[in-house]
């Protein structure tokens, strides 16, 4: 016991007495309070793990500067690297300018499938109307 019956406080990592606390950051996961080193040593370790992730095509690790944010019409989540996004942008132009089906070059008028064909991508009028009379 100290002065006004505080109770003295020890770092959960290292086991010191504590002259002052520092409250560990909620993403560390640590419960307790740290002594100024640890404090110093975890913060450097989260920092260094944030300048460096994987891609979330590939799992290649890269700086996160060299890191490409997907489109928000891909609905993913994490960042890809360079030549995963190009891929992944070809792919993309190719579904939007291209016939699913016959492959034939789309015009201005594109039509959708329907949720229940299982077809990703557009369709040609003609590969349309023969889905529908097929699967209805």
């Amino acid at each position: 016991m100290s002065l006004f019956g505080r109770k003295s406080a020890v770092c959960v990592i290292c086991k010191r007495q504590l002259t002052h606390k520092h409250k560990p950051k909620s993403e560390w996961q640590i419960d307790g309070p740290l002594c100024g080193d640890c404090y110093v040593t975890q913060m450097q370790k989260f920092y260094n793990l944030s300048l460096r992730q994987k891609c979330v095509v590939c799992g290649a690790e890269k700086d996160v500067p060299d890191m490409w944010e997907p489109k928000y019409q891909w609905d993913m989540k994490g960042l890809l690297c360079k030549v995963c996004f190009d891929k992944k942008d070809e792919e993309d132009k190719d579904l939007k300018t291209f016939c699913k089906i016959c492959r034939k070059k789309l015009g201005m008028i594109r039509y959708n499938p329907k949720s229940k064909w299982n077809i990703d991508g557009h369709l040609c009028r003609e590969c349309w109307d023969s889905q529908k009379a097929k699967l209805g």
